[in-house]
């Protein structure tokens, strides 16, 4: 699976691949959100990152990246930005399996 460090080193403006089991998107990060694992009354709360990517045909891509410090568990979902059945455009869910996610310019993350 994805090395936690690689996708908590991107930020805006960072080149990205996304590597699925049918496909790779290549593309750029426009926007960056993120929050930190926390403990709260009700347990461990996962840290989450989530990337939003735009690739050279303009396809928007979000990737929610939700991770636990203490325990070995990461959970990555894609979707991605299309038109939905009633003619509006939403985050709709991609169901790919993520293999892996590298920084173009920064190679593999040691």
């Amino acid at each position: 699976m994805t090395d936690q460090r690689t996708i908590l080193a991107l930020a805006c403006t960072d080149p990205i691949q996304i590597h699925t089991q049918k496909r790779t998107l290549t593309g750029i990060v426009y926007q960056c959100d993120h929050s930190e694992p926390q403990l709260s009354c009700r347990g461990p709360e996962p840290g989450e990152h989530v990337l939003y990517v735009a690739t050279p045909s303009n396809d928007l891509y979000r990737l929610q990246y939700c991770y636990y410090d203490e325990y070995e568990h990461t959970d990555t979902e894609l979707d991605h930005y299309g038109r939905t059945p009633s003619g509006k455009y939403a985050w709709l869910r991609t169901y790919a399996t993520v293999e892996c996610i590298v920084n173009p310019t920064g190679g593999e993350q040691a």
